[in-house]
């Protein structure tokens, strides 16, 4: 109930109305099912015209009555409107059940373009905070239905109802416009009364989550290992059942409270309904007493009263059930139609783009800035670097100094905010986002795994469509070909055990070389990679170091590491700090001078230094030695 409720909890004003989103749902159920679009608009025929057939019966029977007519010839009067009406029920009966069994598939519509949306959207987009409320909301509506679901019932029973509001008050306008304002003024007055019991619903429910949160929690902690512990050790179970009782009869009040507003809803309806049936029966008995209208007259009117106040009062109530619906649909239409920020250009095309890729990709920093949004200070200032085309440059720098924006930077998930950003002397502006990814591949730190085989994986392809050839030559070079080797289903082995139960699950170092092997099958241009060795053990990481300049042979690339020593093979080295690049150079010639560069080395070595002695000395005494190389402590790891 708390988590559901986050969905309608948002008071703020929407951007779409009611009657916007009710078409708008009603273009989705046309998109999804072209039999649910047209159950929903066609019921209100059957529906009605079943409601008439009930209301017309009786009036015929005192008719056939008073005019004397033949018993067969009354039986067979009424079986045929009968026998239409059940017709009438049943087609509005099955209508309306297709309706509610779509409107649980029809959540599945609104999940797949979810998914679709949140899987193209800008990068920059999901880590944005306002946005993340958004795509929150949405997940949420898509994920559980609430709201879409129940459209698919709502909407053809406002359509129906309302259709029955026009068709009977239009029968009993036509016998007296009076008569139709009582029946109107008493439904009115009624639902005005049922939103007063649901304001005071709203409100009371607010006060209903502080007490149902403590309940929620006290219920939690009851199951919880670590909470029971100290429950039983510290004698705490009274303590916790008083607050657990403090709780229950907290909400129980609140209940009241609301069930008493609804009471006196229902109450104030009977009365009112009491006024109403006594003031249009009045008026009717009287017109039959003075010869205005039959005695069949009189009955049929009599239903039309009570057909309309139904209608009427169904259709009130689907507007009020509305706000729920409309505010789902809102937040699923804010959501998709979120526009891109990447360039909106036709690009460059195919042939241009092979032959960049053909002859090396040069990329250049000019004057580049980034704010992130919401921040006054600049994460990066006035970046100014060029990188030649097989160039393989080293970016370090402390914790904070912003290689990782500047390496989203480099993957085009951001766009600068000053300065632009250029591939082979062409901005990347004049690319389409595809074009630019096409030239891009990167080995991250935090890479997730698909619930597919393990060449699915390391490819992104059908296995009919994979390059072996190119596959392979990534398996060598990445050092993983041995572990994929040993599998029994090699790549057809399924991976991710949270989903397939045959999965297997490979151990750190075998899955940042998984990964790397992955980033070289896309034989991209340019090639980063971000902390590679992060997970290896030292073998693993010198294995890699040796097959780096093979594996990025003929490509750009950019190589970040916490550790200074492993850069030395980079043809350039830049440090990064405060969001500048305040110095380039190979490592001989940073360490040469005074510079920055060796003050940190300096540290840096140090630390290893008394890392090695730790370790020796843990292996003099039979302990076992941890590591903290992955750059817990590591001043270099960002």
């Amino acid at each position: 109930m708390l988590y559901m409720s986050k969905v309608f909890d948002d008071k703020s004003r929407r951007k779409y109305g009611l009657i916007s989103n009710f078409l708008y749902n009603m273009s989705a159920a046309r998109e999804w099912d072209k039999k649910l679009f047209w159950a929903q608009i066609l019921v209100m025929i059957p529906n009605v015209a079943a409601s008439f057939l009930g209301t017309l019966l009786p009036s015929r029977l005192v008719t056939d009555l008073t005019a004397q007519m033949e018993l067969s010839g009354i039986i067979l009067e009424m079986a045929a409107i009968a026998a239409v009406m059940w017709l009438c029920s049943a087609a509005s009966y099955t209508m309306l059940s297709y309706c509610e069994m779509q409107g649980d598939f029809i959540s599945f519509h609104y999940a797949k373009i979810f998914a679709h949306k949140i899987m193209d959207v800008d990068y920059d987009y999901l880590e944005d905070k306002d946005y993340q409320k958004i795509s929150g909301n949405a997940w949420r509506v898509a994920r559980f239905g609430q709201g879409v679901s129940s459209a698919a019932v709502v909407f053809p029973q406002f359509l129906y109802s309302m259709a029955g509001v026009l068709f009977y008050g239009f029968l009993i306008g036509r016998k007296s416009i009076l008569l139709l304002l009582i029946v109107m003024f008493s439904v009115g007055m009624s639902l005005f009364l049922l939103s007063i019991a649901r304001k005071k619903h709203a409100q009371y429910y607010e006060k209903l989550q502080l007490s149902a949160r403590r309940e929620n929690y006290i219920t939690e902690q009851a199951t919880e290992s670590s909470a029971g512990k100290d429950i039983r050790l510290y004698h705490l179970l009274d303590w916790f059942l008083d607050k657990y009782e403090t709780s229950l009869n907290e909400m129980g009040r609140i209940y009241g409270i609301i069930h008493d507003w609804y009471l006196f809803r229902n109450v104030s309806h009977a009365f009112l309904q009491l006024l109403m049936d006594g003031a249009a029966f009045g008026m009717l008995v009287y017109k039959l007493v003075n010869g205005e209208i039959a005695a069949a007259e009189f009955v049929f009117y009599i239903g039309l009263i009570s057909g309309f106040s139904v209608y009427f009062e169904t259709a009130l109530r689907q507007v009020m059930s509305f706000s729920n619906t409309s505010a789902s649909i809102s937040y699923l239409r804010e959501f998709l139609e979120t526009e891109n920020s990447w360039s909106d250009s036709e690009g460059i095309g195919e042939k241009e783009l092979e032959k960049m890729k053909g002859q090396g990709l040069k990329l250049e920093f000019r004057n580049v800035s980034f704010t992130y949004p919401g921040n006054e200070a600049p994460t990066l200032k006035n970046i100014n670097v060029v990188i030649k085309p097989g160039e393989k440059i080293a970016l370090i720098g402390l914790n904070g100094a912003g290689k990782t924006t500047l390496v989203k930077l480099m993957c085009g998930f951001y766009h600068p905010t000053e300065g632009e950003i250029l591939v082979n002397d062409i901005p990347i502006s004049k690319l389409t986002r595809d074009e630019y990814y096409s030239l891009v591949s990167v080995l991250f730190q935090d890479s997730a795994l698909m619930a597919v085989t393990l060449d699915e994986n390391l490819t992104g392809q059908n296995p009919e469509d994979i390059d072996r050839a190119r596959l392979e030559r990534a398996l060598d070079l990445s050092g993983f070909k041995s572990v994929y080797d040993k599998l029994p289903g090699k790549g057809q082995t399924l991976l991710v055990k949270e989903v397939n139960e045959d999965a297997i699950d490979f151990s750190g170092g075998e899955k940042q070389k998984m990964l790397f092997a992955r980033t070289l099958y896309l034989d991209t241009p340019l090639v980063i990679l971000d902390e590679p060795t992060a997970a290896l053990d030292p073998i693993a990481e010198n294995e890699l170091y040796l097959n780096y300049g093979k594996s990025v042979e003929n490509r750009t690339s950019v190589y970040i590491s916490h550790r200074l020593s492993s850069t030395r093979f980079c043809d350039r080295i830049l440090l990064l700090e405060h969001g500048e690049i305040i110095e380039e150079g190979t490592h001989e010639s940073l360490l040469a001078g005074k510079t920055r560069y060796a003050e940190l080395f300096e540290v840096q070595s140090r630390y290893y230094k008394e890392e090695d002695e730790r370790k020796r000395k843990s292996e003099l005494m039979g302990d076992i030695y941890q590591s903290d190389k992955e750059g817990k402590r590591g001043v270099f790891h960002e």
